[in-house]
């Protein structure tokens, strides 16, 4: 009875120690999960992380105007629930070598393919930026289950005022078509990095400051610089208009430059004329959905807006005067005259133009370098502005790219309370 107690014990032993010896293979349905944490501690509901790990990969391309890169963020694998943590390489300044942008994804982690395809997001960055520059918001996208896409336009942090502003205006909009085709072709093809990965049934954008300009365009408003003048007329010099294109008045110190960029427009699109009142519409009609962060929409009247008729969110702050404008003369102006049945603004109460970037935190070298004030925000802590960004940006296209009711019914005017906004909605 003894012996037969003490083989039993001596093999269960060597049964535990086999065990321990032998790797364990974890299934994608066994992975654990992210905490849905947010950037702070009173993070409203969709700025908690998703329910899926991030990743994150970069890749090398060439669109029609310029080679480029486009770095990539996707739900993905994290058998071992490593820690998201990334450092990407801030390479526009050779002087300098590669500095790093401390971001919160897994770099090049195999994609989850359990609840794929997922819908795409494209993302349009500010003039002279570049693809980090909201980097916390599509690292946040990609936890709910989308995959998000950041270039390098033409004009970014390497070619600042190096290219002519003609250029700029065409072919961010010929672009972001640009980044729709290569994610169908390139990544989402049979040898693509994310095969049948990506819903090219369920598109949207986001575009910042020059990028939310860009994405108006592609979202279906002609430009109209007559417009543009008939406003100057009325501004008189006041001052009511933005800085805009390399600082100064443009009504009155730029009269020129603008000339400029209608007559060099002109020669890229092929046009015979300039266009007197509205330009040909460059709309993509593949996008489902906008997201507009501080667009500059002088460049934009009442009519072309009237052309945008997809889901709208405009998300601005009243103290960006010197870039967007006094928000009755160029933000809530555009967010009254798009033709959207379903659109909402978000109003970060005197929040200035660099609220959306990313906080310093990501990048401390900036502040040795002399450029906190493109990290920070002179009223808002970045870390609220951005819990609010996220969660105002993930319930929208999450209701209109995944029809997900809960997100829906956030957007409603009457569940949205926060201090220091103000907040409308059409359609919700």
């Amino acid at each position: 009875m003894n012996s037969r107690l003490h083989r039993l014990v001596y093999i269960t032993l060597i049964l535990s120690f086999v065990l321990l010896l032998t790797p364990s293979v974890t299934h994608p349905q066994e992975q654990t999960q992210p905490a849905p944490t947010g950037l702070r501690p009173d993070a409203p509901p969709y700025a908690l992380h998703g329910p899926y790990w991030v990743g994150t990969r970069l890749f090398a391309a060439e669109t029609a105007s310029h080679p480029t890169q486009i770095q990539v963020w996707y739900p993905a694998l994290n058998p071992d629930g490593t820690e998201e943590s990334v450092q990407y390489p801030h390479d526009y300044w050779p002087d300098y070598g590669v500095l790093p942008v401390f971001g919160k994804s897994l770099q090049d982690a195999e994609p989850n393919a359990a609840a794929a395809p997922y819908p795409l997001v494209i993302f349009a960055h500010g003039m002279n930026a570049g693809r980090y520059q909201s980097a916390y918001l599509m690292e946040h996208l990609a936890s709910y289950g989308l995959i998000v896409m950041s270039m390098d336009y033409i004009d970014n942090l390497g070619t600042a005022g190096k290219v002519p502003f003609e250029a700029i205006f065409y072919t961010r909009t010929q672009d972001i078509s640009w980044q729709i085709d290569y994610a169908a072709t390139e990544l989402n093809g049979s040898s693509g990095a994310f095969k049948d990965a990506i819903d090219l049934e369920h598109i949207a954008a986001i575009g910042v400051s020059q990028g939310g300009t860009a994405l108006l365009n592609a979202s279906g408003a002609p430009f109209d610089f007559a417009s543009f003048r008939s406003a100057c007329e009325q501004d008189t010099a006041t001052g009511q208009l933005p800085m805009g294109l390399g600082g100064g008045n443009l009504c009155t110190e730029q009269a020129g430059l603008v000339q400029s960029i209608e007559s060099g427009m002109t020669m890229l699109a092929g046009l015979k004329t300039t266009p007197t009142a509205l330009w040909p519409s460059w709309a993509e009609a593949r996008l489902d959905a906008a997201v507009y962060l501080a667009p500059t929409s002088i460049w934009f009247g009442e009519e072309s807006l009237k052309a945008v008729t997809i889901p709208a969110l405009l998300i601005g702050g009243s103290a960006d005067h010197g870039v967007v404008g006094p928000p009755d003369t160029n933000f809530t102006r555009a967010y009254a005259a798009l033709g959207s049945a379903s659109k909402s603004q978000v109003m970060l109460q005197d929040a200035g133009h660099t609220v959306y970037n990313g906080a310093c935190s990501m990048a401390p070298w900036l502040v040795q370098a002399g450029f906190f004030g493109e990290c920070s925000d002179p009223v808002w802590d970045m870390d609220r502005a951005h819990d609010l960004i996220n969660h105002f940006t993930t319930a929208f296209l999450l209701d209109v790219l995944k029809g997900d009711t809960a997100a829906h019914a956030a957007l409603a005017p009457d569940a949205v309370s926060f201090p220091g906004i103000t907040y409308q909605a059409e359609g919700f």
